[in-house]
């Protein structure tokens, strides 16, 4: 992540430990460049940078750091015509950009970029990457309604545990987020609990899971320590199964 590469090489050029490689091109200098007016790289400018997705929406605590950061860096921020669409989509995917829309396009009225709206922009999306909701747009292959019951789903869960849900995709044992799983099955009614019989074509229709010809036999005897575990261990068998 750009915020982690700034956090990381501030940190360690205060602390003289930084591995060279580990840059951008150039990015020592630009960073310099662009805090040269507030003192310089310091522990205080290092720390700051740190807390970049903490910064508030509307307060940029470097004046125009970001602004000079991505003019001088990428090509997808221009200070004149500001972020280019297809360059942020390319970086950081659609769903994001479209999130972050009104705060990347120029307003109504302004023809140029400025300080502002280059930090307003970019705030946006390194508070947005990463987030599950960008995550479950850019699932390939499942339907609309499964993208709002899963969101629906996070949304009973408290934000503390969000993190977890970039796990998923490893199929660990245990759900990182318990009962997940049973949540967005039963809103998509996919599973019946009363039968313990999985609607398997209506799973294809909403996941595209599990693939035509996969050795699903065995899947629904998977049991767990409660009926969550259950349902994400069967679950997840047929989305692995081949």
């Amino acid at each position: 992540m750009l915020l982690q590469m700034w956090c990381l090489l501030a940190l360690g050029l205060c602390l003289g430990v930084l591995e060279s490689q580990a840059l951008l091109n150039h990015e020592t200098e630009t960073i310099e460049k662009c805090i040269k007016n507030y003192g310089g790289l310091t522990p205080e400018t290092a720390e700051r940078l740190e807390r970049f997705k903490e910064w508030s929406d509307g307060y940029e605590e470097i004046p125009c750091f970001t602004q000079c950061y991505l003019s001088e860096m990428f090509d997808f921020y221009d200070n004149r015509t500001g972020f280019d669409e297809g360059g942020v989509v390319q970086l950081f995917g659609r769903p994001v950009y479209n999130a972050c829309r009104q705060r990347l396009e120029l307003s109504a009225g302004r023809s140029e970029s400025s300080c502002e709206h280059a930090y307003a922009g970019f705030h946006c999306i390194t508070n947005l990457e990463g987030h599950p909701f960008m995550q479950i747009e850019s699932m390939p292959n499942i339907s609309e309604s499964t993208k709002t019951a899963m969101k629906d789903c996070l949304q009973l869960v408290h934000r503390d545990e969000w993190s977890r849900f970039q796990a998923y995709p490893d199929f660990p044992v245990n759900e990182p987020i318990p009962c997940f799983t049973r949540c967005f099955i039963s809103k998509l009614h996919l599973f019946d609990e009363r039968t313990r019989r999985w609607q398997l074509p209506t799973m294809r229709r909403h996941l595209a899971v599990p693939a035509q010809g996969a050795q699903v036999a065995a899947c629904h005897q998977r049991r767990g320590r409660n009926q969550c575990s259950t349902i994400y261990q069967q679950f997840t068998c047929y989305v692995m199964a081949v």
